[in-house]
């Protein structure tokens, strides 16, 4: 055995900084925010916020959840091995590279190295074996948490507008969400672990390293304001946390490995209970549909007129100093009438009715920052039909 080098805290500040996960999800998000602030240009000719902010998102409040829910893993002494460390850094890795924000659920490398653990009897995947089935499935159940407290808390912060077709052909609005959360959770290695890989170095007992959990957030929000949608999507969670508690429990109690069986069905129902708030999103009324309600508001920039008088996502302008408008055309048509003064008559999603009014002036007309449900920016926009 070697000298030993580093401490615990030392590991961990290393593991910290040193997981080519870290640097890839940085990566991914930067990728993702430029695909983001190019498909606004497309549809609105701007953007509504930098690609830093992003960045900030991915990184920011998964480490405040990491923080908190590493606290708890390092209370349960939550141990995993070498092995599946590197099995489960190397499928988050394959998964991060797709670049498909939906498919970074913790649950479905957990249940490819359960099944691996478990069916496969070849001597090199008996490091996988070392993991009981109270700790893989609290690491489980901890995921899941983080998960259910990052929608709650950012699941309807930072939308950004867009635009699908509906079977009729006509432009509905959206806002959607293509969040990338990652939490560090710090974990506990056996120092013999980690020297059969390395030799030449002694460790700790037992060594805290930082494993990395990319969550993903996908969600296009059409037949509900995403304060009323997100409700049903936490729940779902909620539901699918409680059963992960339930398994964890049970295996710890009983101290069988059967209870890993359970694994697969918490990605079951996580999936079935995801796609029914998805499908019943979808049978609503659009939202975001000009008509009689006017023409409607998919988003404002900050900074601007349309952003000082309290304009939200939802509204529609019902009519502009009197006359009724119901497109993006007809709605600056009025404004050309009626200038020096603006008064807004906006109806909400309920059919209430309040009044927005401020000056207009001659440069106000290309920089009100109002995003409206319209035929996009470039006509060469690919738009999806919405299913």
């Amino acid at each position: 055995m070697g000298v030993e080098l580093l401490d615990g805290i030392g590991w961990t500040a290393i593991s910290l900084f040193a997981s080519p996960i870290l640097w890839l999800a940085i990566l991914v998000s930067l990728v993702l925010s430029m695909r983001r602030v190019k498909r606004e240009r497309n549809l609105f000719r701007s953007r509504t916020r930098s690609k830093r902010t992003d960045v900030f998102e991915t990184l920011v409040p998964g480490l405040v959840v990491g923080l908190v829910l590493s606290i708890v893993s390092l209370s349960l002494r939550l141990t995993i091995s070498t092995e599946f460390l590197l099995g489960l850094m190397g499928l988050t890795g394959l998964i991060l590279l797709t670049g498909v924000i939906r498919f970074n659920l913790p649950l479905w490398p957990l249940v490819i190295l359960a099944g691996i653990g478990w069916f496969v009897t070849d001597d090199r995947v008996e490091g996988l074996k070392d993991v009981g089935a109270t700790d893989l499935l609290l690491l489980a159940a901890l995921s899941l948490a983080a998960e259910l407290i990052l929608l709650a808390w950012r699941g309807k912060k930072k939308l950004s507008p867009s635009l699908v077709l509906s079977k009729r052909g006509r432009y509905i609005g959206g806002l959607s969400a293509n969040k990338l959360w990652l939490i560090p959770l710090v974990v506990l290695v056996p120092g013999s672990s980690l020297e059969a890989w390395i030799p030449q170095w002694s460790f700790p007992e037992f060594v805290p390293i930082v494993l990395f959990l990319p969550i993903g957030f996908s969600f296009l929000f059409t037949g509900q304001l995403p304060e009323q949608l997100i409700r049903p999507l936490v729940q779902g969670r909620l539901i699918t946390f409680l059963l992960a508690v339930l398994l964890t429990a049970g295996a710890f109690l009983t101290g069988q490995n059967e209870w890993l069986y359970g694994l697969p069905v918490l990605l079951v129902v996580h999936l079935l209970l995801h796609q029914r708030t998805k499908r019943w999103n979808r049978s609503q009324t659009p939202l975001f549909l000009n008509g009689k309600r006017g023409v409607v508001i998919l988003g404002t920039l900050p900074e601007k007129p349309a952003s000082e008088m309290g304009l939200v996502p939802g509204e529609a302008i019902y009519k502009v100093n009197g006359e009724f408008v119901e497109s993006e055309k007809t709605f600056y048509e009025a404004i050309q009438k009626h200038k020096p003064y603006l008064r807004l008559e906006v109806m909400n999603h309920n059919g209430d009715v309040r009044f927005a009014q401020r000056a207009f002036y001659e440069q106000d007309h290309h920089d009100l920052g109002i995003l409206f449900v319209s035929e996009p920016g470039n006509t060469r926009s690919k738009i999806r039909t919405l299913q």
